[in-house]
């Protein structure tokens, strides 16, 4: 069971990493819709690094050194996570009150 979520989590980490870098660089987007995209980037980075902490504690020999790398891993994953998630919402929330002003010109 824990195998499929795992294997499932770290397809669907990496496949969105690499999908809002690649749509966040392209050219002709709005840079805070470009910004926002970042921070989804930043948010599944965060979760495939968590998601290789928790699977270093599954294995039978639990060394001193895989401990640690995992504390690192989950510790970084954890931040990605939070200021990913903080970097999507602000942006997004500018990105509203851009849509909502009348253009100027």
């Amino acid at each position: 069971m824990w195998a499929a979520f795992y294997i499932t989590g770290l397809i669907a980490a990496l496949t969105g990493s690499v999908y809002y870098s690649v749509n966040a660089r392209r050219s002709g987007i709005h840079p805070l819709q470009s910004r926002m995209l970042l921070g989804r980037m930043n948010m599944s980075l965060g979760l495939l690094l968590l998601l290789f902490g928790v699977n270093q504690f599954t294995y039978d020999p639990l060394t001193t050194i895989r401990v640690m790398v995992s504390i690192v891993f989950l510790f970084v994953g954890g931040v990605n996570l939070v200021f990913g998630t903080r970097r999507y919402l602000t942006y997004r929330r500018q990105w509203r009150e851009a849509e909502k002003q009348p253009e100027k010109g």
